[in-house]
C-alpha cells in the first residue's frame, strides 16, 4: 500500500492508532524493567540481611560450643566426672611430666617420667663376657640366669641381652622366644622403652636377617597397630623412628581417618608444650592446621603448668556442621593468614564476614547462602509472576492492536470489495439499460424502416430485458441468502434428472456464444433431499463462470460420481484457472479473481458466494481445483437418500 493511502481516512485512523499502541507499549515496558530492577534490589538487600543475621547465629552458636568446650581446662579425672566428648583431649603438662584425657589419646609426648631402672651393674658381668671377652655364649648362660629375676625391670633387661646375644650365635629361634617372653612384660622399661616395643622392633630385625617375611609383615602389622593405639609412652623421635620402621617392613599403608586425626592432635600437643616452655605465662585460643589437618587449641598457663584443651578434626567437623544444620548457609573458618581451617568458601554470591576480634572466636567466620539457588528461585518465581503479569497486559495490548488493525483492514477491504460490487452492478445495468432506451426511442420515432429491423429491435429488447430480470433476481436472491431469509423448500429429487434438464437449458443459451456443454452422467444414483430451484442457482452459476472464464476452449464438461455416501457433481472447464493463493477466498461475496479482472471480464463477484451457501444449506461442501491456465473444476457434494 502506498504511503498516501495511509494518510487518508481511514488510513490516517490506523497510523494514529499504530504510534498510539508503540507509545504505549514502549511506556509499558519500561515501567516493566524498573519494577524488575526495583525488585532485584530489594531481594539482594533482604537476602543480606538474612545472612547477617545468619552470621550472626552462628557466631553465637560457636562460642557457646567454645565456652562448653574450654570448661574441660578444669577436668580432673574422677568417677562421675563428665569425660571430653570424642575427638577432644585434656592435656595437662608440667616441667617434668605430660599426660593427656581420656588416656592413650596421644601417639607421643613432649616428655615422659622416669620410672627408673634397675642399675647398669646388674648387667655388668654380662655385658663383660659379651664385649671385652666376646663370649656371647657365657654372656647368654649369665643373661639367661637374670631373666629369672622376680624384678620386672631386671627380667626384661635381660631378656634383651639374652636374645641378643642368642642373635650374635646364631640361635635365631632362642632369640625369639626370648623376645616373645620380653614382649610379655608390656610397659616395663627398657632403657627408657616398652618393653613390648623393643620386643617387637627386635622380633622383626631377626626375621628380617633370617627372611621370613610372612612372619616379618606379622610382627611389623602388630607394632604399627600398637604404635597408632597411642598406649606406649613414647617421645616424638622415638615414635616416629619405629613408625618408620614398621612401614619399611610393611611397605605402603593407608592410614584410617582416627590415625590422621591421632596423629594431629600429637603434634599439635607437642607444638604447644614447646610454646609454653618458651612462654610459660600465656593463654589463648587458636585454630591451626598440624599434619593438614586443623585442631582447635584452648589453652591456659603459668610458669609451672600447662593446661590445654585440644580439639581434633572430627570433633570440630562435627560442631561445625551441627551449628550450620538448619540454616541454610555454608561458609568457613579462616585462620590469620586467611588460610581455610573448617568448611569451605562460596566466592559467588552474597558474603557475611565476622572477624576474630569482633567475635572472640580463634578465626574469622565467613559465610554464604548455601541453597542460593533456591533463593534464587523465589526471586526468580516471583519475578516470572510479575514478568508474566507483564506479559498478559502486553499480549492483551498486541492481540487487541491486532484485532482493531485487522478489523479497520478487513472494513477497508469490504468497502473496498462493495465499491467494486457497485461499479460492476451499475455497469451490469448500464449495458442493457442503454440497448433498451436506444431501441426504444428509435421504435418509437418510427426510425426503423423494416419488419425485418423492427423484429431483430424487438429479439433484442426481449433478451435485454431477460438479462436484466435475471440480474435483478440474482441481486434478490443473493440479498435474501445473506440475510438467512431464503426458505428454501427440499423434496426427493432424481439428480440425473435435475443436472439433465439444467444442461440442456443452459446448453442452448451457451450455444449461442459457441459453447458445447458435454455430460457425463452414467449410473444409477439414488434420489437426494434438495430444493430444486436452489440447487439448479447453484449450478447454473457454476456453469455460468465455466463458460465465462474459458476464452479459448469452448467445451464445458458436467460429471456425476459416488464417493462414498456422498453425491459428486463436477463442472470442470479448460478455461483461465484461479491461483492456488486466491482459492481460499474465491467463494467469499465481492470477491473475483485477478485474472478476471486483468481480462476485463465482467461480473458481480456474487455467484460463487451464493453456490457455497446454497450447498451448506443441502448439507454438502463444494471444492475447488484449479491451476492457472488449465482449467478448474469445481464440485458439489451432496448426502444421498439410501435406498430402503
Amino acid at each position: 500500500m502506498r504511503l498516501a493511502d495511509w494518510l487518508h481516512p481511514p488510513g490516517r485512523l490506523l497510523v494514529v492508532f499504530l504510534c498510539l499502541m508503540v507509545v504505549l507499549g514502549g511506556a509499558l515496558g519500561w515501567l516493566g524493567w524498573q519494577w524488575l530492577k526495583q525488585d532485584r534490589a530489594l531481594e539482594g538487600q533482604r537476602l543480606q540481611e538474612r545472612l547477617e543475621q545468619t552470621a550472626d547465629q552462628i557466631a553465637a552458636a560457636l562460642q557457646l560450643s567454645l565456652a562448653d568446650l574450654e570448661s574441660y581446662q578444669s577436668f580432673v579425672p574422677s568417677p562421675g566426672t563428665k569425660e571430653p566428648p570424642d575427638g577432644v583431649i585434656v592435656f595437662q603438662a608440667t616441667k617434668s611430666s605430660a599426660r593427656a584425657f581420656p588416656p592413650a589419646s596421644l601417639l607421643f609426648y613432649p616428655l615422659i617420667t622416669d620410672v627408673g631402672e634397675p642399675p647398669a651393674t646388674t648387667f655388668a658381668a654380662g655385658e663383660s663376657l659379651e664385649f671385652q671377652g666376646n663370649d656371647s655364649v657365657r654372656a647368654a648362660e649369665v643373661f639367661r640366669s637374670l631373666a629369672r629375676s622376680p624384678d620386672p625391670g631386671v627380667r626384661a633387661g635381660a631378656l634383651l641381652r639374652l636374645g641378643r646375644n642368642l642373635r650374635k650365635i646364631g640361635r635365631s629361634q632362642d632369640a625369639l622366644q626370648a623376645y616373645d617372653e620380653l614382649a610379655k612384660l608390656g610397659q616395663t622399661s627398657v632403657h627408657g622403652l616398652p618393653a613390648e616395643l623393643m620386643a617387637r622392633e627386635s622380633r622383626g630385625t631377626v626375621l628380617e636377617a633370617i627372611g621370613n617375611r610372612e612372619e616379618l609383615r606379622k610382627e611389623a602389622s602388630l607394632m604399627h597397630a600398637a604404635l597408632w593405639s597411642g598406649r606406649w609412652s613414647l617421645l616424638q623421635p622415638a615414635w616416629e623412628y619405629y613408625r618408620d620402621e614398621a612401614r619399611r617392613w610393611l611397605g605402603t599403608v593407608l592410614l584410617t581417618e582416627r590415625e590422621q586425626n591421632a596423629l594431629a592432635l600429637s603434634t599439635a600437643a607437642e607444638s604447644l608444650f614447646r610454646q609454653w616452655v618458651a612462654e610459660p605465662e600465656s593463654k589463648g585460643r587458636r585454630i591451626q592446621k598440624f599434619e593438614d589437618r586443623p585442631v582447635l587449641i584452648s589453652w591456659s598457663g603459668t610458669t609451672d603448668r600447662l593446661v590445654a584443651v585440644l580439639a581434633g578434626p572430627s570433633y570440630l567437623e562435627s560442631t561445625w556442621t551441627e551449628t550450620l544444620q538448619g540454616r541454610r548457609a555454608r561458609g568457613a573458618v579462616l585462620d590469620a593468614d586467611g588460610q581455610v581451617m573448617l568448611g569451605s568458601i562460596n566466592k559467588s554470591g552474597p558474603q557475611a564476614v565476622r572477624t576474630a576480634a569482633a567475635t572472640r572466636l580463634p578465626g574469622t567466620l565467613q559465610i554464604a547462602r548455601a541453597d542460593t539457588g533456591a533463593d534464587e528461585e523465589g526471586a526468580a518465581g516471583r519475578r516470572r509472576l510479575l514478568f508474566a503479569g507483564f506479559a498478559v497486559l502486553a499480549l492483551t495490548l498486541v492481540a487487541g492492536s491486532y484485532f482493531i488493525m485487522r478489523s479497520i483492514n478487513r472494513e477497508r477491504a469490504v468497502a473496498r470489495l462493495k465499491s467494486e460490487f457497485v461499479s460492476a452492478v451499475s455497469h451490469e445495468f448500464r449495458t442493457p439499460l442503454t440497448s433498451l432506451r436506444q431501441l426504444s426511442e428509435m421504435l418509437a420515432k418510427g426510425r426503423v424502416p423494416t419488419e425485418d429491423l423492427k423484429q431483430k429491435s424487438y429479439d433484442i429488447l426481449s433478451h435485454e430485458s431477460e438479462r436484466l430480470q435475471r440480474l435483478v433476481e440474482s441481486l434478490l436472491d443473493f440479498g435474501r441468502l445473506e440475510a438467512r431469509a431464503y426458505r428454501y423448500s427440499f423434496d426427493d429429487i432424481d439428480p440425473v434428472a435435475l443436472v439433465r434438464d439444467l444442461v440442456a437449458e443452459f446448453q442452448e443459451k451457451a450455444a449461442v456464444k459457441g459453447f458445447r456443454i458435454e455430460m457425463k452422467l452414467d449410473g444409477e444414483y439414488a434420489l437426494i433431499r434438495a430444493d430444486r430451484d436452489a440447487l439448479s442457482l447453484a449450478l447454473r452459476n457454476l456453469l455460468d463462470n465455466a463458460v465465462k472464464y474459458s476464452p479459448d476452449c469452448r467445451t464445458v464438461w458436467v460429471e456425476m460420481a459416488r464417493e462414498e455416501s456422498r453425491l459428486v457433481i463436477r463442472v470442470r472447464d479448460q478455461g483461465m484457472g484461479i491461483p492456488a493463493s486466491e482459492q481460499k477466498d474465491i467463494f467469499k461475496e465481492f470477491v473475483r479473481g485477478t485474472g478476471s479482472r486483468a481480462a476485463h471480464i465482467q461480473g458481480t463477484g456474487i455467484g460463487l458466494a451464493m453456490a457455497r451457501q446454497i450447498v451448506e444449506a443441502h448439507g454438502g461442501e463444494i471444492r475447488l481445483a484449479s491451476e492457472p491456465g488449465k482449467g478448474s473444476t469445481f464440485s458439489i457434494l451432496l448426502p444421498m437418500e439410501e435406498k430402503a
